[in-house]
């Protein structure tokens, strides 16, 4: 038997946990030998509890073995653990999956450079710009993007990392065969037509809940040279990625938004307390020993844009300002409020700016 295949065993039986699986490796020795161990010689194993005693001799057979693997190759899914080629920077992490499941490319894990992108599930039209923009043109660096699935900024992660010439890789709170939210499915679908990756460390059938997205926010962060929160609302799940990769010694990156702007308080706080502020990428890519590519411009670019003069006045005003109202408008430009007002309905028609919150206008990055 394979170590991967004792772990595959042992998970599947009822109370046995990471710290149990840990207890018996140092009682036997070799895990893949516990199998062959007699009724009695399970019994007599120290530290363990007398009901997880029980289970493991229960479900003690090769037949219950080949079942689970059977159901892993209906479903598609794949697993290795930690003792087989796994991504030496998760290794490392406290709390390592010993086991995991995938589906799609594992070869990405350790391709090349990896980044977490993370934010929140209710992403303003600035918050979609950037994710897709940023992980885009890291994409196209080579950098592969991790996220997890979400709604919001995790999935505008994937879009953006797929349009350029990485992969991404989607870490799930919900078996690998079972892509959650279900609105995603198609999303989850179009990363391993894309050559990407879904990964998870619960098995086919596993139950969902709640605590499992927290904890696959660890696996975002411990796969990731860094993570950057895009935009993220002062007491956001994102922030507790960043939590994690602190503790992981990663990289915090944080895009700045609108002082007004409910989304932006947690990207605001983690900026003053000391993550990186991202203004162009650069900021990202001076951390990394990224050699020999070209600058690629943080932001779009509207030289071959058919626009009036009046439009580009008005573009430049908040360029220029990086946020303004419709009356600050008018009074850098000159212009009337009717006239402005025209001007930015067109604009926003060419996603050219985004309108946040309290009528203020921005570029979209």
């Amino acid at each position: 038997m394979e170590r991967k295949d004792a772990f595959l065993w042992l998970k599947s039986i009822s109370g046995i946990s990471t710290k149990t699986i840990e207890k018996l490796q140092n009682e036997v020795g070799n895990i893949e030998n516990l199998m062959e161990f007699s009724d009695r010689e399970i019994y007599t194993l120290k530290n363990i509890n007398l009901n997880i005693k029980e289970n493991i001799v229960k479900y003690k057979s090769n037949s219950y073995l080949d079942e689970l693997r059977e159901i892993l190759y209906k479903n598609d899914v794949k697993y290795f653990c930690i003792d087989d080629e796994y991504p030496s920077d998760l290794k490392h992490i406290y709390n390592a999956p010993i086991l995991l499941f995938y589906r799609g490319d594992l070869s990405i894990l350790n391709d090349t450079l990896n980044i977490a992108m993370v934010g929140s599930r209710k992403p303003t039209r600035y918050g979609v710009s950037c994710a897709k923009s940023i992980s885009k043109q890291l994409s196209n660096l080579g950098v592969n993007i991790i996220s997890g699935l979400a709604i919001g900024i995790d999935s505008f992660s994937h879009i953006g990392c797929m349009e350029g010439k990485g992969k991404t890789v989607a870490v799930l709170g919900s078996s690998a065969n079972n892509p959650l939210p279900r609105q995603n499915i198609a999303l989850a679908d179009k990363i391993l037509d894309n050559g990407g990756l879904i990964l998870s460390e619960y098995n086919v059938n596993s139950a969902v809940i709640p605590s499992n997205f927290v904890n696959r926010n660890r696996i975002i962060s411990g796969l990731s040279k860094g993570v950057i929160v895009v935009e993220a609302a002062r007491k956001s799940g994102a922030l507790i990625t960043v939590e994690f990769a602190l503790d992981q010694g990663r990289n915090v990156f944080a895009i700045p938004g609108n002082i007004n702007s409910e989304m932006s308080k947690g990207c605001n706080k983690i900026i003053k307390e000391g993550a990186k502020l991202i203004e162009d990428l650069d900021d990202i890519i001076n951390e990394y020993n990224i050699s020999c590519i070209n600058k690629v411009e943080f932001g779009k670019n509207y030289d071959n844009i058919s626009l009036s003069k009046e439009s580009i006045t008005v573009i430049n005003a908040i360029k220029n300002k990086g946020v303004l109202q419709i009356d600050d408008i008018c009074d850098y430009t000159g212009m009337e409020i009717k006239s402005v007002n025209t001007l930015l309905n067109e604009l926003s028609l060419k996603d050219i700016i985004i309108e946040g919150n309290n009528n203020t206008y921005s570029l979209n990055v």
